[in-house]
């Protein structure tokens, strides 16, 4: 079977959302909630913790009965929007990006919605919150797309003839 450029976008979502629940389910099972565990003295812990709300704890405040719906709706809206930029462009760089943030969303809610939270884990003491593998693949893939939408020239640009 051929490895079209559509496969192996779902095959690396896939990938993103195994290893995501993996980790997250190594964490939870050997790691008890708040105690960090050193990996590099003074820069680099790994602590568990559960992010009820959305990136860097945002409307972790909130009801429940109005964030859970609230989050997962805004998951949703990220999910389609990434999809149709993806559908949109022939852009290799897009299409991974893509994937990387679809990858990182799936994982993260996939969790919201068995655990009701996010689990974090990674804690870069110099960085003021704890994140995960899902959210790293979503800011990767957040920066390529971003640095892919400013940097891309109109297809008018490319094509027009220059005249003297």
């Amino acid at each position: 079977m051929k490895m079209t450029r559509g496969r192996w976008l779902a095959l690396t979502i896939a990938l993103i959302v195994a290893v995501d629940w993996i980790t997250k389910a190594m964490v939870q099972e050997r790691l008890p909630l708040g105690v960090p565990r050193t990996v590099v003295a003074g820069w680099f812990s790994l602590m568990r913790t559960v992010n009820h709300g959305i990136s860097w704890g945002w409307l972790k405040n909130a009801p429940e009965y109005v964030r859970f719906p609230l989050v997962i709706a805004l998951t949703l809206v990220g999910i389609v929007a990434t999809l149709g930029i993806m559908r949109q462009s022939r852009d290799r760089w897009l299409q991974v990006a893509g994937a990387l943030v679809l990858g990182g969303a799936l994982g993260n809610l996939g969790d919201r919605l068995y655990h009701g939270g996010v689990t974090d884990y990674i804690y870069v003491h110099f960085f003021p919150f704890i994140f995960n593998f899902a959210d790293i693949a979503i800011t990767v893939g957040g920066v390529i797309l971003a640095a892919r939408m400013l940097l891309e020239r109109p297809q008018d640009e490319v094509s027009a003839p220059t005249h003297a």
